[in-house]
């Protein structure tokens, strides 16, 4: 599908002439850790994303947080302002979903763009697995349903996303191992990542006698829960010289989003889905200058096995019903055709939307994933979606400046 984005020229030069880069990036343990609060998750996080950076807390004049399942503030960025003892020019809460993380980047790109701050702190933190009750958790995921149309019959999160499941195994005559196939690759590569919570063995055999969940989703085809936090640093090349940074920077090429609907009861078919997922795609490869061939690794949201394949089509990087072959022929791990989620993603290193998408790009990036780390890793694309596959967030990153 061809798109005409206005403006994108004018954001193109102007990510080319403010040079805005990840500086600095962290992430606490995850799991189930009941002895400490979001908050605090918050705050470990951003005293190592800025520790990471070799800069102080004074140095930083922007935050951009995202939302707790736990806490109960409106005002999300103030009050951990506050806790945190800072006094930031440029303050703000992103809430759309999985979309969330990504976004945050782009806020603070387009906060630092306008003058509204240089280096911004953007971070989440939740302790999700030990802070809130499987009845609490229950409830929080039935505001995604519609209230009149869809939660009287009982609908959930795993349920929307298994009725998109069925129709994607439907349309394109696949089968529940190319799901499976998803959950295999990432465990394998969280097996390499320090702090991922489940690094047992698993095989497609595995998921498809685990439990279902909602059919055709099983266990292992589901995101895990988990208490933890990250945090990354958003400033300009300019200003990372300036305060002495001397870590490796990963560069801003480009951003866009795509929206397609909230309820299901709005959506019409899968191509509904698609065509928002190409437009966030095409705007931020636009930006870039680039196209999918020009990527090197992906970090695509994985809440369920089904949004990679998804996504891996959207996106371009496969033809639509090809994303479950690409996946069971091991081409999504790494040394493959597109390494993808080379930290294990949701589905085993843990869930904080994709925070930790953003993070291990950055580490890749810089060259500093260790065994996990990717060879060719010149530009990455990290995509989230909120909702039912529905709000979509997508930011391309170099390892050089924009040309």
């Amino acid at each position: 599908m061809s798109h005409n984005f206005p403006g994108i020229k004018e954001t193109r030069e102007l990510l080319k002439k403010k040079k805005i880069v990840i500086a600095g990036v962290g992430e606490t343990e995850q799991g189930k850790i009941p002895d400490k609060s979001s908050f605090h998750f918050l705050s470990e996080a951003s005293k190592l994303a800025i520790n990471d950076a070799g800069i102080k807390k004074t140095d930083v004049d922007g935050l951009v947080t995202a939302f707790s399942l736990v806490e109960n503030t409106f005002m999300h960025c103030t009050t951990f302002a506050d806790y945190f003892g800072m006094r930031p020019n440029f303050f703000s809460s992103v809430a759309v979903g999985g979309a969330t993380a990504v976004w945050m980047v782009a806020e603070a790109a387009m906060a630092i763009a306008s003058g509204q701050a240089e280096t911004v702190l953007c971070v989440r933190g939740d302790n999700t697995l030990s802070g809130i009750s499987s009845s609490g958790m229950v409830a929080l995921i039935r505001e995604m349903c519609h209230a009149e149309f869809e939660f009287p019959y009982g609908l959930t999160t795993p349920g929307g996303y298994a009725l998109a499941a069925q129709r994607y195994l439907h349309d394109f005559n696949n089968r529940p191992e190319h799901l499976a196939a998803v959950a295999v690759t990432m465990r394998e590569h969280a097996a390499m990542k320090e702090n991922a919570m489940n690094k047992d063995p698993l095989t497609v055999e595995d998921v498809l006698e685990s439990r279902i969940i909602a059919e055709p989703l099983h266990k292992y085809d589901c995101s895990i829960i988990s208490d933890g936090g990250a945090a990354f640093i958003i400033t300009t090349e300019d200003k990372a010289k300036e305060l002495g940074i001397e870590k490796p920077l990963a560069y801003l090429w480009g951003m866009g989003q795509g929206y397609s609907h909230q309820y299901l009861t709005s959506l019409q078919d899968l191509n509904q889905i698609y065509n928002a997922i190409d437009h966030s795609g095409q705007k931020a490869f636009q930006t870039a200058g680039i196209g999918v061939k020009d990527v090197n690794m992906a970090y695509l949201y994985d809440c369920f096995t089904i949004t990679v394949l998804l996504t891996l089509e959207g996106l371009g990087f496969v033809p639509k019903g090809d994303g479950g072959p690409f996946a069971l022929e091991g081409r999504m791990g790494l040394g493959k055709d597109l390494p993808v989620n080379t930290n294990g993603g949701l589905l085993s290193q843990a869930h904080l939307g994709a925070m930790h998408h953003v993070v291990e790009a950055t580490l890749q990036l810089r060259g500093e994933a260790g065994q996990r780390q990717v060879e060719n890793n010149d530009v990455a694309v990290v995509h989230g979606n909120g909702g039912i596959v529905s709000a979509h967030s997508t930011v391309v990153l170099g390892k050089e400046p924009l040309s």
